[in-house]
C-alpha cells in the first residue's frame, strides 16, 4: 500500500520535470587560469586569463516533444492515482475477509463447545446407566467414539481461531475486539440487477481505470516519439567577458542573440524503429485493458450471483436447522423412554451440528460476498465509510478519461442459471399423477367411427393417417380423445407409444399445425438455449406460420427407457423448407403427464458434413 502511494507522489514529480522543458533553461560558467599562447612569428607569451560567461536557451517548438511527454507524465500519474486506489481497495476488502473470518471461526468455536456438552452429557448419562446396570457396555463404547470426535472438532477449530485472529493482526494491526458484529449497511444502494451493477463498475472501478490511462499514456508516448520528424528551433542569448583574451590585456565581451534550427536528416532509422516499438507497446496497453475488463466483469458476475445464491440459501437452512432441532428434541425424549436407538440420538446431533455449521458458513459468506460486490465496482472504501485519498490529491475529473464500453466489453452478464423451483414443482406433482394407475375408459361406439385404428410400426398407412389427424387437431382436443377413446397401453408397447408420438410430432410440424405441434411439449419443457419459455413459443409460431412449405422427415429412429415414465428418442431429422434444407441428430426426452407423453426436453447438434442450403428464387 505505501508502495502504491510513494509510486503516485513519484509520478506527480515526473510531470512537474517534464513541464520544466516550457520554461528557459539560463546557464553561468566562470573561470581563471594560466594560459600559453604560441604562434608563428610571435613570440610565445604566458598569461593569466579570466571570466564568465551567462546563456539563455528558450525552447521555441521541439515537434510537440515537451508537450506530449507533460501529457504522457500526467496520464502516468493518473495510472499511478487509480493503481493506489485499486491497492486500497484490495486492502480493504482483505481486512473484511479478515473480520468476517474471525466471526465465522468464533461462531464454529462456539457450535463446536456445544457439540462437545451434548456427547459429553450423552456419554456421562449412558456410562451411568451401564454402572447402574440398566444399560449396554456397547452404547458406552459407541457414545465414547463420538465424544473423542467431538473433541477433536472442537480442537480443530481452536487452531482455526487462532489462524485467522493472527491473520486479523497482521492485516489491521491490533487483536479483534472480544465482541464483533457483522457491519450494517450491506444491502444499502446495492444494484439492482447484474448488468446495472456491470455498468457501475464501469465507471467507478479503479482497476480499469487505471488500464484505461496507461493506454492514453501509451498513445503520448508515441507521439513524443513522433516529434524526432520534426525541426527543433531554440532562442539563445549569450553574455560572455573574458579578461586578457589571447593575452590581449584589458576584457572582451562578446553578445550574442541568435534563433537555432536544427534537424535530424538521417539516423539509421533509429526513429522509424523506436516508433515501432512504442506502438507495440500501446498494443500491449490495450490487451492488458481488455484483461482488465474481463476479469473484472467476471470476478463481480460472480460476486452478485453468490449474493442471490446465499440469500436464498440461508432461507432454506433456517427451515432446516429449525426442522432438525425439532426432530433432535423428539429423539432425545423418545431415546428416554427406550423408543429410539443410541444411534439415531446421535446422528441427529451430529446432522444438527452440520446444519448450524453450514447455516454460519453460509451467513458469514452472504456478508463476504457483499463486500466482493462493492470492491468489483470499485467502491468498497466509500461503502465501509472510508476516506479513499485526500482532497487535495484528487484528479481534476475532467482530466479522466472516457470509459468506452462498446471498445473494451460490453457489460453483458451471464445467463441466470438460478433454480426455477416452480417449474420443479410443477413437474414433481406431474410424475406424482403419472405414477398413478389409470383405469381403461371403454371405447365409445359413438366416438370410434371418428377416429382412426391405431397405428402400429407395420402399418404405413394407418401410420400417416393418425400422423394426420393428430397435425391437425388442437392439443386439448387431442388429449381428450387420447384419453377417453384409446385404452392404456400395456408397459412392454410404452415404446411404440413414444415412437408414435415422435412420428405425430414430426407430421404437426410439417402440417404447420401450431397449435397440435405446441401440444407435444409438457408445463415443464425448459428450451435448450437457455430462452424463457414464452420467448421459444412465441419464435416458433412465427417459423411455423411463415407461408412456406415444411417437410420433416425422421430416420433411424430409436427409443430407450431411461426412468420409470421417462423414454428417450434419438433420430436423423432432415428439414427441409422454400428456403433452408438442412440434417440434425435429434434427442427428445419424453415424460408421462396425466397418462399422456409430452417432450420435457429437446437437444439437437448438426451432423458431419450437413450445410444449410437456400433454394433457388429465394431471395
Amino acid at each position: 500500500m505505501l508502495s502504491k502511494w510513494h509510486a503516485f507522489k513519484a509520478a506527480g514529480g515526473d510531470v512537474d520535470v517534464a513541464r520544466a522543458g516550457f520554461f528557459p533553461r539560463v546557464d553561468y560558467t566562470t573561470g581563471v587560469g594560466k594560459e600559453t599562447l604560441k604562434q608563428p612569428g610571435v613570440t610565445d607569451r604566458d598569461y593569466t586569463r579570466n571570466g564568465y560567461t551567462l546563456t539563455l536557451n528558450q525552447m521555441l517548438y521541439d515537434g510537440f516533444a515537451t508537450s506530449s511527454d507533460v501529457k504522457r507524465l500526467d496520464k502516468a500519474r493518473l495510472t499511478r492515482y487509480f493503481e493506489l486506489l485499486d491497492a486500497a481497495e484490495s486492502a480493504a476488502l482483505e481486512a473484511g475477509r479478515a473480520y468476517y473470518d474471525v466471526i465465522r471461526y468464533r461462531m464454529l468455536m462456539f457450535l463446536a463447545e456445544n457439540n462437545y456438552v451434548e456427547h459429553r452429557a450423552s456419554y456421562e448419562q449412558l456410562l451411568r446407566r451401564a454402572q447402574a446396570g440398566a444399560g449396554r457396555r456397547v452404547d458406552v463404547e459407541h457414545a465414547a467414539s463420538r465424544l473423542a470426535l467431538a473433541e477433536l472438532n472442537l480442537n480443530t477449530e481452536a487452531a482455526n481461531l487462532h489462524d485467522v485472529t493472527a491473520r486479523f493482526m497482521r492485516l489491521i494491526g491490533d487483536r479483534p475486539p472480544p465482541v464483533m458484529f457483522g457491519p450494517a449497511r450491506l444491502g444499502a444502494d446495492y444494484p439492482g440487477s447484474e448488468p446495472e451493477a456491470l455498468k457501475m463498475a464501469f465507471r467507478h472501478n479503479p482497476a480499469l481505470l487505471a488500464s484505461v490511462e496507461n493506454v492514453e499514456s501509451a498513445q503520448h508516448d508515441i507521439e513524443v516519439r513522433r516529434s524526432a520528424f520534426h525541426p527543433k528551433l531554440d532562442l539563445r542569448l549569450r553574455n560572455e567577458n573574458t579578461g586578457n583574451y589571447q593575452g590581449v590585456t584589458g576584457t572582451r565581451q562578446n553578445n550574442v542573440a541568435e534563433v537555432v534550427l536544427s534537424y535530424n536528416l538521417f539516423n539509421g532509422g533509429a526513429d522509424l524503429a523506436r516508433q515501432r516499438v512504442y506502438a507495440d507497446r500501446k498494443s500491449l496497453a490495450l490487451d492488458l485493458r481488455d484483461k482488465s475488463c474481463r476479469d473484472i466483469r467476471q470476478t463481480l458476475s460472480i460476486a452478485y450471483n453468490d449474493v442471490l445464491r446465499l440469500k436464498a440459501q440461508l432461507a432454506n437452512l433456517d427451515l432446516q436447522v429449525s426442522a432438525i432441532e425439532k426432530t433432535r428434541d423428539a429423539y432425545k425424549a423418545q431415546f428416554n423412554i427406550g423408543q429410539r436407538s443410541l444411534l439415531d440420538l446421535l446422528d441427529t446431533e451430529n446432522e444438527l451440528l452440520n446444519a448450524r455449521r453450514t447455516a454460519v458458513n453460509t451467513d458469514v459468506d452472504l456478508g463476504i460476498a457483499y463486500l466482493r460486490t462493492q470492491a468489483g465496482i470499485g467502491r468498497l472504501l466509500e461503502f465501509l465509510g472510508l476516506k479513499r485519498i485526500e482532497d487535495q490529491e484528487k484528479p481534476d475529473p475532467s482530466e479522466l478519461a472516457t470509459v468506452v464500453e462498446s471498445e473494451i466489453c460490453p457489460p453483458d452478464a451471464p445467463h441466470n442459471y438460478l433454480v426455477d423451483l416452480e417449474a420443479l414443482t410443477t413437474r414433481a406433482l406431474a410424475q406424482l399423477d403419472a405414477a398413478r394407475p389409470v383405469p381403461a375408459a371403454p371405447v365409445s361406439s359413438l366416438a370410434t367411427p371418428a377416429l382412426p385404428p391405431v397405428a402400429s410400426a407395420s402399418s404405413p398407412a394407418a401410420d400417416s393417417a393418425q400422423t394426420r389427424l393428430t397435425a391437425t387437431r388442437a392439443p386439448a382436443t387431442l388429449a381428450r380423445e387420447t384419453r377417453t377413446a384409446l385404452p392404456v397401453a400395456p408397459p412392454q408397447a410404452q415404446d411404440k407409444l413414444v415412437a408414435e408420438r415422435v412420428k405425430a410430432w414430426a407430421a404437426a410440424w410439417s402440417g404447420k399445425a401450431y397449435g397440435a405441434y405446441a401440444g407435444f411439449y409438457a408445463p415443464s419443457f425448459v428450451p435448450d438455449d437457455g430462452s424463457s419459455r414464452d420467448s421459444w413459443a412465441k419464435l416458433r409460431e412465427q417459423r411455423i406460420a411463415k407461408p412456406a412449405r415444411i417437410q420433416v422427415e425422421l430416420s433411424k429412429l430409436s427409443v430407450s427407457e431411461v426412468a420409470k415414465d421417462v423414454f428417450v428418442a434419438e433420430f436423423e431429422q432432415h428439414y427441409r423448407s422454400d428456403s433452408h434444407s438442412y440434417r440434425t441428430l435429434k434427442v427428445l426426452r419424453w415424460v408421462k403427464v396425466g397418462g399422456q407423453w409430452l417432450i420435457e426436453r429437446e437437444t439437437a447438434r448438426p451432423m458431419a458434413g450437413s450445410v444449410s442450403t437456400r433454394r433457388k428464387g429465394d431471395k
